[in-house]
């Protein structure tokens, strides 16, 4: 077996699922030690939650499609600015490497919703989404809040 070289296609492969296992472990998480631990499922919430307005639930989708959009295009900058100004400083260096690995073996995250946004207080929202990668799938959460008009997001982490 001596000489024998690893087809580059395996190689590849590999690398892929060794990055993939990599973002499981990490994608999207927080590292700052003002976040709570998230609820363990989406029922656990609901039970909390007030009605949302049909424009406030748009709102919502609309900023969590265009930041997953932004880390499927591999746009760091673009990525971090639909993070509220006060989340954006603990997640700058894990988005920026995620999105560097994302990119450097062309992986795209399928994410699409998983549970409609609600309000968990005033002026704050949450939703689940399902996020589909190349070792399997994964339920995040997504906590925003709302200054003036504006939706922005304060959490983004799995929940088991």
């Amino acid at each position: 077996m001596a000489g024998r070289r690893v087809p580059l296609q395996t190689t590849l492969v590999a690398i892929v699922l060794v990055v993939a296992a990599a973002l499981a472990a990490s994608c999207g998480g927080t590292t700052s030690s003002e976040q709570t631990t998230p609820p363990a499922t989406p029922a656990s919430s609901a039970s909390g939650s007030t009605p949302i307005s049909a424009a406030d639930a748009t709102a919502v989708r609309d900023v969590a499609v265009a930041y997953w959009a932004a880390y499927n295009a591999y746009d760091a900058e673009k990525t971090l600015s639909y993070l509220d100004e006060a989340y954006r400083p603990s997640q700058d260096k894990i988005i920026r490497g995620e999105i560097s690995q994302l990119k450097t073996f062309g992986v795209k995250l399928g994410v699409s919703e998983k549970s409609a946004p609600v309000l968990t207080a005033p002026d704050q929202a949450e939703m689940y989404l399902t996020m589909k990668e190349p070792t399997g799938t994964r339920t995040l959460l997504m906590k925003l809040t709302r200054t003036g008009d504006v939706w922005a997001i304060t959490y983004v982490g799995e929940v088991k």
